[in-house]
């Protein structure tokens, strides 16, 4: 009976390297996967991207930080993303696995209630739905992900406009999200500067590592009309010894065009450990 226990723990083994030798690392063996989640938060099958990297499939027994990219319905901004990361990897980033957010309804999932009706008149009803988003991410999303793959204890926030709006909020309500938060011209400028008042509270309780890199642009409505409140919330948010702040001033003249220098230099930021 020993013997037989030795002779199929050998045969394991013999697999698994074999398994190894068989892999061309000079091959990409990276891919997408589109997954349903049965959401009983938003009573429906909710959509998710997965991007797995090479190394998911090259280094069997490694374990990976997980980004969340939200607008991920927009196919382009997911492909440019994982695009950008499989890029970088090659020049030294930490490979990582990337959970796209499949976003149906930008103005209620990304939004916290108004406080103000006038805010209304540019916001068209239904909004206010950030914590059901949350609660979908914290109590759906995040069981999937550790339950059926190989992840670290760390997640990474990227999103734009509207979409970083919510990855800050959910970074100051959740203990799990965001350990590191890429935001491309956040709209803390949404019903009458709510967001300033959400981070300046924030700031003064928090006692959890988080790390920000903010950009923005200029020259457009959205960012001419943003820029105030970003450089009002980074001044408070370095008051905190526990958060580091990069905010950067791209030379970008376009609200669209912020993410494709944002992304990267976000990510580059990222592997520079700039701040623990």
């Amino acid at each position: 009976m020993k013997n037989s226990i030795i002779l199929i723990m050998f045969s394991f083994v013999l697999t698994e390297i074999s398994a190894q030798k068989s892999l061309d690392l000079d091959k990409y063996y990276a891919k997408h996967k589109t997954v349903l989640i049965d959401s009983k938060i938003f009573k429906k099958k909710r959509e998710i991207e997965i991007f797995y990297p090479d190394e998911y499939f090259t280094e069997p027994n490694r374990k990976f930080k997980v980004v969340y990219l939200f607008d991920a319905q927009n196919i382009r901004i997911f492909n440019f993303v994982s695009g950008t990361i499989q890029y970088l990897a090659m020049l030294g980033l930490e490979p990582v696995i990337i959970i796209g957010i499949d976003t149906e309804d930008r103005f209620f999932e990304f939004l916290t209630k108004n406080e103000y009706p006038e805010t209304l008149t540019r916001y068209k009803p239904p909004i206010g739905g950030a914590d059901r988003l949350l609660k979908h991410l914290e109590n759906e999303v995040e069981p999937y992900i550790n339950k059926n793959l190989k992840t670290q204890n760390y997640r990474i926030g990227i999103g734009h406009s509207l979409g970083a709006t919510f990855t800050m909020y959910a970074s100051m309500k959740s203990k799990i999200l965001f350990d590191y938060s890429i935001l491309m011209s956040p709209n803390f400028a949404y019903d009458s500067s709510q967001y300033i008042k959400r981070i300046q509270a924030f700031t003064e309780i928090n006692n959890q590592k988080r790390s920000y890199y903010i950009c923005n642009g200029y020259g457009d409505e959205y960012e001419d009309r943003f820029a105030p409140d970003i450089e009002k919330a980074v001044t408070i948010l370095k008051k905190n010894s526990k958060i580091c702040v990069v905010h950067e001033k791209l030379n970008t003249d376009s609200h669209a065009k912020v993410l494709l220098e944002g992304v990267y230099k976000g990510l580059l930021n990222f592997s520079k450990k700039n701040c623990w």
